[in-house]
């Protein structure tokens, strides 16, 4: 019953004029969407780095099936077995589609978006392909086997354990991080670390450089740090607030309108970087197999980024410079965007951010100059960037203009990207050249 169903849903949407072809697009168009809906479910950014892992490694895993350019994922990734393979004749991009849409209806709430993508999507294919029904079940049905397949094992990251676990106990040792305003919200995902990896050993194999001493001694390098912050605040000049708002990419935001509270949702700052990706697929015109590549590999740096992002955070427990000025230097100061609720060190957005740009660097065709449009919802102008280092260095700074951390965390979270996106790479070269 449930199959006459989605046959009887997709020919209404045979009359589509959009073309299913480019086998490139159809990965865009996949990622564009799990975007839209990671928006739309209000993921945590860290969450969200998952949500968007395990529909590309999905549809990697159907490709692989396809191309000697793609390496399979077996021997790649932590407790990864190999697939099955097709039992009959399928078009295996088509599989590939519904592999990484029936995974993705498994990480999101808002299944409903992808049963209406599902439909147009095949619609359109089944115009460009005679009808062919049959074919059409057979290929839906092996994408669907190998989600299945992907999901046992997406189920042993222990996720779903993280979600019993109790919340996070503030501390009182000297530096420790306190919540903020406004909302003064619990510790966001303090047990992240325990996650599986999906390429390293252990979730301390990249590990950042200590943090700067804490210390309320004006003369220390901590205190000097923070005044150096607070000054910059002081004198921040339009071209500053408009990258700190760029790039802020906060899922949702607490605004205040005198006893009216609302939110702003945002991209994900992987979401931001998946946009910038699918660009870049599009101006490049890649094949599905690169596009594959592209989109699988970013996926997984952007996990393992804030994996190791966490891991460090909750190790060094830092207070945020809102706290540390408050108390020593302007008692009402307050961070130009708002303030997270996690520690400060190191930088989620330094740090993948430099693994994004260090795995896009690796796979699209360089010198590559872009024009990032992805804010334009926000009413943001595009802006120009002439490499994807510039576009993250920018995405970087932007955390010190926006008073929210430290120039250690950026300069240090910048390094600990770069070695995260550098080990994807390595552990894909083959594939990658």
């Amino acid at each position: 019953m449930k199959k006459r169903n989605l046959i009887f849903l997709i020919l209404l949407f045979v009359a589509s004029n959009r073309a299913f072809a480019g086998r490139e697009n159809y990965l865009v168009r996949c990622n564009q969407k799990l975007v839209e809906v990671v928006m739309e479910d209000l993921f945590t950014p860290v969450v969200a780095s998952r949500v968007n892992a395990y529909p590309n490694l999905a549809a990697y895993a159907v490709l692989s099936q396809k191309g000697r350019t793609l390496e399979p994922l077996e021997g790649k990734l932590n407790q990864f077995e190999k697939i099955s393979a097709p039992s009959n004749k399928v078009d295996l991009s088509l599989s590939a589609l519904f592999a990484f849409t029936t995974t993705a209806k498994k990480l999101v709430y808002s299944e409903y978006m992808f049963d209406q993508f599902e439909a147009s999507e095949s619609g359109i294919w089944l115009k460009n392909n005679k009808n062919d029904t049959m074919l059409l079940r057979l290929s839906m049905e092996y994408g669907r086997q190998v989600a299945q397949e992907v999901i046992v094992w997406m189920k042993k990251d222990i996720y779903d354990y993280t979600r019993t676990l109790t919340r996070y106990v503030i501390t009182d040792s000297a530096g420790a991080w306190i919540p903020t305003g406004p909302g003064y919200a619990n510790a966001l995902e303090p047990n992240w670390p325990l996650m599986r990896s999906f390429v390293f050993d252990s979730v301390n194999a990249v590990k950042a450089i200590p943090n700067v001493k804490y210390s309320e001694d004006k003369n220390s390098e901590y205190y000097k740090n923070a005044f150096s912050l607070y000054q910059q605040s002081q004198n921040l000049d339009t071209n500053k607030r408009l990258i700190a708002w760029y790039w802020d990419n906060n899922p949702n935001i607490l605004k205040s309108d005198g006893h009216v509270n609302y939110f702003i949702h945002k991209v994900s700052p992987g979401g931001h970087w998946i946009r910038i990706a699918c660009q870049a697929v599009k101006n490049r015109n890649l094949d599905e197999f690169k596009s594959a590549e592209v989109f699988t590999f970013l996926a997984l740096g952007i996990y393992e980024g804030f994996l190791s992002c966490w891991t460090e955070k909750y190790k060094s427990n830092a207070m945020r410079p809102e706290t540390y000025i408050n108390r020593l230097i302007s008692p009402q100061w307050k961070s130009y965007i708002e303030t997270p609720p996690f520690p400060e060190y190191t930088s989620g957005h330094s740090v993948v951010s430099s693994a994004s740009a260090t795995i896009l660097s690796g796979l699209i065709k360089q010198p590559y100059a872009f024009t990032d449009s992805s804010e334009m919802y926000l009413n943001m102008p595009p802006r120009r960037f002439k490499s994807f280092r510039e576009a993250s260095n920018e995405a970087s700074i932007s955390r010190f203009y926006g008073g929210i951390h430290f120039m250690p965390s950026l300069t240090n979270g910048i390094l600990q990207g770069n070695a995260v996106g550098n080990f994807i790479l390595s552990r894909f070269k083959k594939s990658a050249k």
